[in-house]
């Protein structure tokens, strides 16, 4: 299986990412939600298996001291073949200048990070903005 990775926006299928977050349960969003987020963000990762879009990664951040890394989604059939964790480390690396890179794991994937070298924090907090937020974070 050959595994192409690009840094592009162009020629993106924005229904593709829309579907693909619904695979991975994420939800919906719409396909120009996420082209004018994809297009804020400062790099973005993709990756195709036979030229179909399989995963994809993108950060957002300050311009100088702190980074996240948002939006880390491979589809099952591809998990588990170092698409994710390519990502990832170039991900990491376009942002080796800031002092500080983030993320929030999806509830169960903490594991898949910490295998990256990731630690886990102690004091992180999230203002929830929907139920579904509530229910997975829990009460105050």
């Amino acid at each position: 299986m050959d595994i192409e990775y690009s840094k592009t926006l162009e020629n993106i299928s924005w229904s593709r990412v829309s579907q693909i977050f619904e695979q991975a349960g994420w939800g919906r969003r719409s396909p120009e939600s996420l082209e004018r987020a994809f297009a804020q963000s400062s790099f973005c990762r993709f990756a195709y298996v036979d030229g179909e879009l399989v995963g994809f990664g993108r950060t957002v951040d300050d311009g100088e001291f702190y980074g996240w890394v948002v939006d880390l989604v491979v589809i099952p059939d591809y998990q588990g073949l170092g698409v994710g964790t390519r990502i990832l480390k170039e991900l990491e690396a376009s942002l080796s200048s800031f002092i500080t890179t983030m993320l929030v794991a999806t509830e169960g994937n903490g594991g898949f990070y910490e295998r990256q070298g990731w630690f886990k924090q102690r004091s992180a907090y999230i203002y929830p903005r929907s139920e579904k937020q509530i229910e997975i974070f829990g009460e105050r």
